[in-house]
């Protein structure tokens, strides 16, 4: 097993751990002690060097006065008794008087002490009665110093390694003792009940973290244990539900394609309902659909007839010729026995399960074609009764829920259905009324027109020959007066030429008569006949024309008409400044546009300024005057020549209405 050498490796690297911090500290120790030790060794042999040095200066003054040699080498060699001190030597000016050295510096004539780190070099001066009488110099060596502090380094360093080895298998016992061989036992359980032995005992006796350890591994044994045995409970219910997983997935999947079916039926109802007003082919689709999904073997639509109060036969699907035609002979109402007469009744949908339970039935042809179960449907429609849904079924029992609502939005498209069924009807009978109505219309107009026209043509013509004095001399007081009754009159003519024009474009008796024609002369007799207007109201007549253009061919009566009104409107709505003309030739076609510097169009106005009756506002209509045909029969007019006509406005700052027109027209 590993377990217990992995344990046994715990308790190594602990006891390893325990001897790193102590050698840590016993080295710590140790270089202190070094430290102060070598401290201490140097500073004794400094004390006795200097003592060295003292006794010098006291024993060695009288024989240096006396030059007593023999005194002075004995007391220098009685110093080396101090066996640190390896040099010595007395001097008195330059002469030498005393030197030893120990070995094996005895041969050198100058041996080097300048070493600090082994050597100690201290000189001195000798003074007898205040006066130098030489000077002693001793090197004491630091070797004895470095023998010593090498002997302590090696018993500081065996003492650690002893305290580091004793230590270490100490720790090594114990931890193994009371920790690697616990957590073996514990590393054994746990393995067995990794292999799924539960019942595997947990040894929970010891009071210390790895008796809570082997607490806690003993709780999520018990854990464990639970847990298996629920997972042995859902595993069970899992192999029970998976057992009927699949059928419950195939009748999903059944719903489901069911589901699919019902919304493209619907779909396919709906986009009937929506794209044809055919009411027999919507209507036959509806009960097509509703026969295939409530499981019928035939179904009716009936529509109601509210004169009558009586369900007529429509449509159906599935049934026999005769079957159909009986239905159509019997006479069905609201309220009566039969299940369309209560479902009617009721407003809501009736189903029998089986007819043989019943002692009559209103429609004995149900009973002999061999139907057994009947399910209705009420067409409703704003509370109001349209119409009914039947299906048939020739065994008994009832129908399905999801059927029964299934049939009710069959029932709602059905009754869309009718509802446009009979909308478009009244919409094609408005329509012929409103043709009706428009050709009286214009025939009322341009008979009105003509009548209007001759009487005051004839107004018109004899007020100008009472202007020329041709029945004899006209007082000075009429005068005027036949002026503005002349020019009214003019007025009215064109207002009622406008009408009668109007009505022969919307009757389709508007015809163009072509010729050539040359629009600069055309320009020209327009401005003539417009500029005594813009005299009147100080308005400069401008032009800007090429000197030569091409001749056209088009109708030059209408062209004139158009344009006389084009300038017309711009002399009537502008009070002060210019109207401009102005003509060109781009890509075989005239280009014609009038400008004034008038009050302008507003947005919402420019979209419907060529409508026919358009008036800018209802004040300026009355100060100007007009019908609002002018503009409307000017488009139609260019529009007939295959041109286009446009206006370009900013309010405040005038307007420019303008034409397109081809300069031959292919078809003139």
């Amino acid at each position: 097993m590993n377990s217990p050498h992995s344990f046994t490796s715990v308790s190594r690297r602990l006891s390893s751990a325990f001897v790193g911090v102590v050698t840590t500290v016993l080295l710590i120790f140790g270089v202190l002690a070094i430290i102060v030790d070598n401290a201490k060794i140097s500073s004794e042999l400094e004390t006795r060097l200097d003592t060295a040095l003292k006794l010098s200066t006291v024993s060695l003054p009288t024989p240096l006065w006396n030059l007593d040699n023999t005194v002075v080498d004995d007391f220098i060699s009685a110093l080396f008794l101090d066996s640190a001190i390896v040099h010595a030597e007395v001097v008195w000016g330059e002469q030498l008087i005393a030197r030893h050295s120990a070995e094996p510096y005895k041969d050198e004539e100058d041996p080097n002490f300048t070493d600090t780190d082994r050597f100690m070099d201290r000189s001195s001066d000798i003074l007898f009665e205040g006066n130098k009488v030489g000077t002693i110099r001793l090197v004491m060596s630091r070797e004895s110093v470095m023998r010593e502090l090498m002997m302590t380094m090696v018993k500081i360093i065996a003492l650690i390694v002893f305290i580091i080895g004793a230590i270490f298998y100490t720790s090594l016992l114990i931890t193994r003792k009371y920790i690697a061989q616990p957590l073996s036992r514990l590393s054994d359980s746990a393995s067995s009940i990794a292999r799924g032995n539960l019942e595997t005992p947990v040894d929970k006796t010891r009071d210390d973290e790895i008796g809570l350890l082997a607490l806690h591994l003993d709780q999520m044994r018990s854990s464990i244990k639970d847990l298996f045995s629920k997972l042995h409970a859902s595993k069970e219910q899992i192999e029970e539900y998976s057992r009927t997983l699949e059928q419950k997935v195939e009748d999903r999947t059944r719903e489901l394609a069911q589901s699919v079916e019902e919304l493209e039926a619907l779909g396919e109802v709906s986009q009937v309902v929506g794209s044809s007003l055919d009411l027999d082919r919507v209507l036959g689709s509806i009960v097509r659909h509703a026969v295939l999904f409530s499981e019928a073997d035939g179904g009716t639509v009936f529509t109601f007839e509210k004169e009558e109060q009586k369900f007529i036969l429509k449509t159906s699907y599935g049934v026999t010729r005769s079957f159909e035609e009986e239905l159509r002979r019997s006479r069905i109402t609201p309220g009566d026995n039969s299940a369309l007469g209560q479902a009617s009744s009721l407003r809501e949908p009736v189903q029998i399960a089986d007819l043989h339970t019943l002692s009559e039935y209103p429609l004995a042809c149900v009973q002999q074609e061999g139907y057994r179960a009947l399910l209705a449907v009420p067409l409703i429609d704003e509370e109001q009764l349209v119409g009914g849904l039947v299906v048939l079924r020739k065994e008994a029992g009832t129908f399905a829920e999801r059927g029964v609502n299934l049939l009710h939005t069959f029932a709602v498209q059905s009754i869309l259905a009718i509802r446009n069924a009979r909308l478009f009807e009244e919409i094609e009978e408005k329509g012929r009324q409103l043709a009706r109505a428009d050709k009286h219309k214009s025939e009322f107009l341009a008979n009105m027109s003509h009548e209007l026209r001759t009487p005051l043509n004839a107004i018109l013509g004899y007020t100008e020959l009472i202007l020329d004095q041709i029945y004899g001399e006209v007082p000075e007081k009429i005068v005027e007066v036949l002026g503005r009754l002349e020019k009214n009159g003019r007025h009215l003519l064109s207002l009622i030429n406008d009408v009668l024009d109007l009505s022969k474009i919307e009757a389709g008796r508007f015809a163009l008569s072509f010729s050539d024609y040359s629009l600069i002369e055309l320009i020209q007799t327009v401005l003539t006949s417009v500029e005594s207007l813009a005299a009147e109201k100080s308005l400069a007549l401008t032009t800007n024309l090429p000197e030569k253009m091409p001749i056209g061919r088009g109708d030059d009566q209408r062209l004139a008409q158009v344009l006389l009104n084009l300038v017309g409107n711009a002399i009537k709505f502008t009070e002060q400044g210019e109207i401009a003309i102005k003509a060109r030739v781009e890509e075989d076609h005239f280009i014609v546009s009038v400008t004034d510097t008038g009050p302008g169009i507003s947005e919402e106005n420019l979209s419907t300024v060529f409508t026919e009756f358009h008036q800018l506002d209802g004040s300026s209509t009355k100060q100007k005057g007009g019908t609002g045909l002018g503009l409307s029969i000017a488009k139609k007019i260019i529009e007939m020549h295959g041109g286009r006509i446009w206006v370009d406005s900013d309010p405040d700052s005038g307007s420019t209405f303008a034409f397109s027109i081809p300069v031959r027209m292919k078809n003139g």
